[in-house]
């Protein structure tokens, strides 16, 4: 049901509103209408993920806005939602990677990075 709000919202403001929203959230205005995350990966899997494999999301999310900001992205349209929430509660944040993660390659890309702190 809040899907069906969010996205009745969309459509009541105006083409130049949902511009600037989209701008914000560094999306295009098409792709803006079109996301309808309906799961938690974004808020909780994804940054887990990132703890788990000791990389510090907080880090990320402020000094990494652009990049945290296409995690989040990927993340909500990610089709393999229970099998990474499977693989997180197993502590196993490696598991997949490779298979399903549509964020893997970037993860990989903050795991090699000497200047992130970990968590």
């Amino acid at each position: 049901m809040q899907n069906r709000m969010t996205a009745r919202e969309l459509g009541a403001i105006s083409q130049t509103e949902r511009m600037r929203l989209a701008d914000d959230v560094c999306m295009s205005g098409t792709d803006l209408r079109r996301f309808n995350c309906t799961h938690d990966g974004p808020t909780k899997l994804m940054p887990s993920r990132l703890e788990q494999l000791g990389i510090d999301a907080a880090y990320v999310r402020h000094d990494m806005v652009g990049t945290y900001r296409d995690l989040e992205r990927v993340c909500a349209s990610c089709k393999s939602v229970r099998r990474c929430a499977r693989d997180l509660a197993k502590g196993n944040p490696q598991a997949g990677m490779g298979s399903y993660c549509l964020n893997s390659a970037t993860i990989d890309s903050l795991l090699v990075d000497d200047a992130l702190p970990t968590a």
